[in-house]
């Protein structure tokens, strides 16, 4: 690996931030995965293991599709329908 040093906008190093805060990695590393998929050069099958292990489960206490839009619409397009006599 080699050193390097480049000038950024501020509104890609702002971008950078958010992601790296996001993904809670080094601003390096954002840079460098930037620069793989840009070129690339990084191992996308690896990459896509990587995301699909640390994000898997995230909901598993959520609740299913049904239940989730129960509580936001209180009600199915069904039931809705029915009161208005259609």
């Amino acid at each position: 690996m080699h050193r390097t040093q480049i000038y950024l906008t501020d509104e890609q190093q702002r971008r950078i931030a958010d992601i790296a805060a996001d993904r809670q990695v080094p601003k390096a590393e954002v840079i460098r995965n930037i620069l793989d998929a840009a070129l690339d050069t990084g191992d996308a099958g690896r990459e896509a293991d990587a995301v699909i292990r640390s994000t898997s489960g995230l909901l598993a206490d959520y609740p299913g599709w049904e239940a989730w839009q129960r509580s936001v619409r209180g009600r199915t397009a069904h039931e809705r329908l029915e009161s208005l006599g259609l």
